[in-house]
């Protein structure tokens, strides 16, 4: 092992070997033991052998011995390691080999120390003779695991080496007690005893230690990190390199398999109460005062757990508990199963007889092997509801899934499931189902009290089971106490969300009860239903105090519990409609942001908000990405019926970046036929009618729109910013020809729009435009623009602008025309999507405008040319063209002439023939 931070120790053991050959000095060998200390794995053998190096360097004898655990119950083990390196002949060899033979035989026998006096003694002289014969070191390393016969020899010859050319060196680890007491105080008594410490490295040394291993870019890296996970043991730092060679390059040491060894051998090289701390520790995760340890220790008499610290522990142990987590999961490594199962059982019951709160039990509790006391099951419910009101659904279902394998209560394994249910939903929605039949089992049963079935019966409606949700709410009215305002709360929160969510379900049942009309429990369903409230404001009033209102709403909630979950979600949601685009959007990255990680549910509800602000923006690209996040956050199962918002937002971008292959895909994904029972359907109508309107089906866009006005309408919910189901309509009419049912559908809706409607003013003017001629077309289209701009909806600018050209150069104003088709592109490319094309405008006969063909895209040519090609092959003259594509004569004769080169025709009426062809 590299000598780090070791030079002055080095350098004080070559002292002492100058002072050695100075024997003629009298002071030079007043302290002829020296002891090196420090903890395990500090690198005191790696000290003894460079120190050996140097006495064999200096020309003087050195006789090495090394102790061990396993060895230290055998007699004179050190003294044979000693005489075995020594230069004896072989008549004074076999002598002395006789003699430990014996002496170990009596040892083994007695241990009366004064018996074996006369042994000591002859022994003790042999090594005098040996160190008679010239300078002299003798060492053991690892002494504290010595015999002790072998130590008493020592000790006899440590008594009688003064003024002789001997140096004894010895090298221990820190102990919680001595060894061997009386020999330990006769050995290192201060007057012959010179001590020598080694500590755990610095960060530097333990950055000159890993820049030699690893070099120094890595190590200016990784040093900080390394020496909190190893407090500076080399063992540990040498480990850690090795784990860092194997696992690649990186800017944070990774504790890996050679790590964990290293550990170990620390552990087990250190005494059995150090081993039983760790573990101890290992499994409480509290520090070393704590009053958990000394019962799950169990010491004897004698045994103190303040002894165990950095210095006997090789700063494994800290204060605070073990150094590291890494040290944590080796120790818990290294246990059997039903080691670490009793010490686990045994904390929790110490923890409960001690009255700690469940949170702290029940992690141990998982790791018991049965629950078979009662209050342990009770533990893990209380733990799991708890865990579920702090926001960790992870901890949570854990506690409540093992808590449900071992009860045999009916009514707490009601409490149990209902629980389970929440902790589920927020991670997985398809993973609540199978506990749903339970609950609702358990509510007819009279287990759950409303306010434990709330959540359940949510989950419920989200799944499209409202005929067992409604079921489950009467059920509970009918056995509620009619004067418990809690349960009043809890019925009419359930009714409103279960009216909300499926505006055309009938609410049949029994008049409100007394505590419904309770002045306490209307101000606790108005504080629960927050976010409906603001919703229905924006949709029906368009109050701008509702939009300081939702403000103020989300400022003060958590995504913690499923009041909160849908306060919010409604809350952004009448943002959006109340186009504060930029306001929702904040408000989605900022709750995002606050939500637990582990918590899918939420977090895919709001990205999939995001993806329908990012989307009323005209940011399709954004759009389209956020929604697939939303998607792939769920199942599709797992969304319920609320797959309706992320995959009508994807449909929408799609289709408006004309990616046809991916929208056909989004159309196949599989939606719950309760969809379109609930607004989400809507928002999901209008996107496939879109699809179908831009994909040339306008009688199957027709039918999904009039199908949006039909729920709307039986819904009372006909409001144009919940969809505008009239303005499409009316897109689509014009697509058929009908322009005076489109016409009549369009100033409808134009007359139901409040004037801070501005967005789905502007996309009504603009399709009123499309019915119009002259003037009056050009006005709409300019106002639509304005209003459009206002709003923010960029795509639906885009396309206002490009049908205000096109109407400028009809009109013959050419100069406008290029202006506005100019910005109409400058937005298209702001917005990611193609080149657009004026809309084609129905005649009262059906055809459409001869100015608006259909353009063939053909192989070589780009966007531009096929347009030039396809006009030409029309019958247009060159001029006609440059005055469609607001370019010059010149430019369009250059394109032909190009266009003739790459498709190899020579005349117009060739060029025809090709097109048909390729059509």
């Amino acid at each position: 092992m590299t000598l780090t931070e070791r030079d002055r120790q080095l350098d004080i053991l070559t002292h002492r070997l100058n002072d050695l050959l100075r024997a003629d000095d009298p002071s030079a060998t007043s302290a002829p033991v020296t002891v090196v200390t420090g903890p395990v794995g500090t690198g005191k053998t790696s000290l003894l052998q460079a120190f050996a190096r140097r006495c064999a360097e200096a020309g003087v004898s050195y006789l090495g011995a090394s102790a061990s655990r396993s060895e230290r119950t055998v007699p004179l083990e050190i003294v044979r390691q000693l005489v075995r390196r020594a230069p004896l002949t072989d008549p004074t060899r076999d002598r002395l080999g006789r003699l430990l033979d014996r002496g170990a035989l009596d040892w083994s026998e007695t241990h009366d120390d004064e018996a074996l006096a006369p042994l000591t003694a002859a022994i003790g002289g042999e090594l005098m003779a040996i160190a008679a014969q010239g300078p002299l070191v003798v060492a053991v390393d690892d002494v504290h695991h010595a015999d002790a016969p072998s130590l008493r020899c020592l000790a006899y010859l440590a008594r009688r080496v003064t003024g002789l050319a001997v140096l004894i060196v010895l090298t221990e680890a820190h102990r919680t007690r001595p060894w061997h007491p009386t020999i330990h105080a006769e050995l290192m008594q201060p007057a012959r005893a010179h001590r020598v410490r080694l500590p755990l490295l610095s960060p530097d040394g333990t950055y000159r230690l890993l820049a030699d291993r690893l070099g120094v870019p890595v190590a200016r890296r990784v040093t900080d990190e390394a020496h909190r996970i190893s407090g500076g043991n080399p063992l540990l730092l040498h480990a850690l390199a090795d784990d860092h060679l194997t696992g690649g390059p990186g800017d944070r040491p990774v504790a890996g398999e050679s790590f964990r060894e290293a550990v170990l051998s620390c552990l087990y090289r250190c005494e059995h109460l150090v081993l039983k701390a760790a573990r101890v520790l290992a499994v409480t995760g509290g520090p070393g005062d704590s009053p958990l340890v000394p019962p799950l220790l169990d010491l004897p008499g004698g045994l103190d757990v303040r002894a165990v610290d950095a210095s006997t522990s090789a700063g494994l142990v800290t204060a605070a508990g073990l150094r590291h987590p890494a040290v944590v999961r080796a120790v818990l490594d290294s246990m059997t199963v039903e080691e670490h199962g009793r010490l686990q059982r045994a904390t929790a019951c110490l923890l409960h007889d001690d009255g700690a709160p469940p949170a702290r039990i029940a992690p141990h509790l998982l790791k018991t092997d049965e629950l078979d006391e009662t209050w342990m099951v009770q533990v893990l419910l209380d733990a799991g509801e708890q865990a579920l009101t702090d926001g960790d659904a992870d901890a949570a279902r854990q506690y409540l899934r093992r808590a449900n394998r071992d009860t045999t209560d009916d009514c707490q394994r009601a409490r149990i499931r209902s629980a389970l249910a929440r902790a589920e939903w927020r991670l997985d929605p398809q993973a609540a189902v199978p506990h749903l039949l339970g609950v609702a089992t358990a509510v007819r049963a009279g287990h759950l009290s409303s306010r434990q079935a709330a959540g359940p019966i949510q989950y419920l409606l989200w799944h499209g089971q409202t005929d067992r949700a409604r079921e489950l709410v009467r059920h509970l009215e009918e056995r509620a106490d009619r004067h418990d305002p809690q349960s009043a709360t809890d019925l009419i929160v359930m009714r409103s969300w279960l009216t909300t969510l499926y505006p055309g379900t009938p609410v049949d049942g029994p008049a409100a009860r007394p505590a419904g009309r309770d002045p306490l429990t209307l101000a606790r369903v108005k504080g629960q239903l927050r976010g409906v409230a603001l919703l229905g404001a924006v949709l029906e009033r368009g109050e701008t105090s509702a939009v300081e209102d939702a403000d103020h709403v989300l400022a003060t909630l958590r995504l913690d519990d499923e009041t909160s979950i849908w306060n919010a979600v409604c809350a952004v949601i009448a943002l959006i409609y109340a186009d504060r685009l930029d306001l929702a959007g904040e408000w989605c990255e900022r709750l995002d942001q606050g939500a637990t990680g582990r918590h899918r549910t939420p977090r895919a509800l709001l990205a999939a908000l995001a993806a329908a602000v990012a989307g009323r923006r005209g940011d399709l690209v954004r759009a389209r990405e956020l929604a697939e996040v939303a998607l792939s956050r769920l199942s599709p199962k797992g969304w319920g019926v609320m797959i309706g918002m992320p995959l009508a937002v994807r449909l929408r971008a799609l289709t408006g970046l004309q990616e046809w292959d991916e929208a056909a895909a989004c159309l196949r994904t599989p939606v719950p036929p309760a969809l379109f029972e609930t607004p989400f359907g809507l928002h999901y109508l209008h996107a496939r009618g879109l699809h179908a309107l831009a994909t040339g089906n306008p009688e199957v866009a027709l039918a999904d729109f009039q199908l949006c006005g039909q729920l709307m309408t039986s819904w009372r919910l006909d409001l144009s910013s919940l969809v505008p189901w009239r303005t499409e309509a009316a897109r689509a009419l014009r697509h058929m020809g009908r322009r005076q049912q489109a016409e009549k559908l369009v100033r409808e809706d134009l007359d139901r729009l409040r004037p801070d409607q501005v967005r789905l003013r502007g996309a009504a003017l603009r399709v009123l435009a499309t019915v119009e001629e002259g003037n009056d077309r050009i006005g709409h289209l300019r106002s639509a623009v304005r209003l459009l701009r206002q709003s923010g909806d960029r795509v639906e600018l885009a396309h206002a602008l490009t049908d205000l050209g096109h109407a400028y150069q009809q009109a013959g104003d050419l100069r406008q025309a290029r202006d506005v088709s100019r910005r109409a592109r400058e937005v298209a490319d702001e917005c990611g999507i193609p080149v657009l094309r004026p809309t084609s405008r129905a005649h009262r006969n059906g055809a459409t405008d001869p100015g608006d063909e259909a353009v063939v895209l053909l192989t070589g040519l780009n966007d531009t040319e096929s347009r030039v090609a396809t006009l030409a092959a029309q019958g247009h003259t060159n001029r006609e063209i440059a005055e469609k594509m607001f370019l010059t004569v010149s430019a369009i004769e250059q394109r032909l002439t190009r266009i003739y080169r790459k498709l190899d025709v020579a005349s117009r009426s060739e060029l025809a023939a090709r097109l048909r062809l390729d059509r």
